[in-house]
């Protein structure tokens, strides 16, 4: 621009010669400042000195209006790298001020004012600008944009790790709730199993007592014998099942259909399970203590009960998990809890719930219980 600015006279002066090389070489350094990290902080410096230099080619080439075409180089660059508000305020109406000055002078020195051509070269400097201001936008974009991805990746990774975490703490978790229950099953075979065999050895010394005196009384114990040896087998049977099946991780469902249908084998008791709500919303500490109330609850019904039927509502929802079984066994006129009972209270007071023992004589026996999964509350004394 600075040389078409040079040819657009016929005759040059020595002057507007140097001017024009002065010009030339300001506005190449301006920019190559412009590109260093002080220029884009101090951009305002190399502008305003480009600003000069157009000043100077309207004073020394007065008849052309191509300066305007310069202002809108500045323009773009202005809009380009401008943060703030005021600045484009202030250097808008700065150069509406220099303007006003440049087409005084050209129409003092010359004569002559073309307002097409003024409103034309204007016009150019309002497309720079805005050709400047949308490259702006479109780099903070892009900027935000990489940032925002950054971010995403860090907390992908972040997710990730947690992710990873979770998983060894579920999995730590998992076990020592699973050793803790072969622990709990070996008291129970030794608390219950054992007092059995004990008093099978009662009996059988007793029957052996009275074989030759009273034959008819030992052949009873004989049978008692039988039948307290039997049941005994099959709480042997259902404790090892059941410590085989911890080691085999199965879902909630499928190990208390397993279980149902293993009484069903055993004792021949019908049962029924119905569930409402998403099981697997059941967290893994409390699948096992629920699979062993519904155990627990069962074999008494079968043993204590003598129920040939035996309902198990399960229900799910976002803030509770309820159980609900009942059979139709010979039930009880009044509820004193023993070693089973106790352990299912235990169970259900370990994760802040509750429990309910229901019985009348000849209308079976009814447990309930609710584990809570958003508030934990323990109640200390009452039922």
């Amino acid at each position: 621009m600075s040389y078409v600015y040079y040819q657009s006279v016929e005759s040059h002066t020595t002057i507007q010669f140097v001017y024009t090389i002065i010009a030339g070489a300001g506005f190449c350094f301006n920019h190559l400042f412009m590109g260093s990290q002080a220029g884009k902080r101090y951009y305002l410096i190399p502008l305003a000195l480009d600003s000069l230099f157009i000043i100077g080619f309207v004073f020394f080439f007065p008849k052309a209006t191509l300066y305007l075409i310069l202002f809108g180089v500045n323009a773009v660059t202005l809009f380009l790298v401008a943060e703030s508000k005021r600045i484009l305020l202030g250097c808008s109406l700065a150069f509406f001020v220099i303007w006003g000055i440049c087409i005084t002078y050209t129409f003092y020195a010359t004569g002559n004012f073309s307002v097409m051509n003024n409103l034309i070269n204007f016009t150019f400097i309002v497309f720079a600008a805005v050709v400047g201001r949308l490259i702006h936008k479109l780099l903070l974009a892009q900027e935000k944009i990489e940032s925002q991805y950054d971010e995403l990746a860090q907390t992908h990774d972040a997710l990730k790790v947690a992710h990873e975490k979770l998983h060894h703490y579920s999995s730590q978790v998992e076990e020592l709730t699973l050793i803790r229950e072969r622990n709990r099953i070996s008291g129970e075979i030794h608390d219950t199993v054992g007092h059995k065999m004990t008093a099978l050895l009662v009996q059988l010394q007793v029957a052996k007592e009275l074989l030759n005196s009273k034959p008819e009384k030992s052949k009873e114990t004989i049978l008692l014998c039988e039948e307290l040896a039997r049941n005994t087998l099959q709480e042997i049977r259902l404790s090892v099942r059941t410590l085989r099946e911890d080691r085999q991780p199965q879902s909630f469902l499928s190990t208390v259909r397993k279980i149902l249908e293993d009484y069903k084998m055993m004792t021949g008791l019908t049962s029924t399970l119905a569930v409402k709500g998403d099981a697997t919303k059941i967290p893994v500490s409390i699948q096992l203590d629920l699979t062993r109330i519904i155990q627990e609850s069962i074999t008494n019904s079968v043993r204590h009960g003598q129920a040939n039927e035996c309902s198990v509502m399960l229900e799910v929802t976002d803030s509770n998990i309820d159980i609900f079984i009942k059979d139709n066994g010979t039930g009880a006129a009044t509820v004193s809890p023993g070693f089973g009972l106790k352990n299912m209270r235990e169970r259900v007071h370990e994760h802040g719930g509750n429990i309910m023992f229901e019985s009348t004589a000849s209308n079976g026996f009814i447990v309930k219980a609710r584990f809570p999964l958003k508030e934990i509350r323990w109640q200390m004394g009452g039922a």
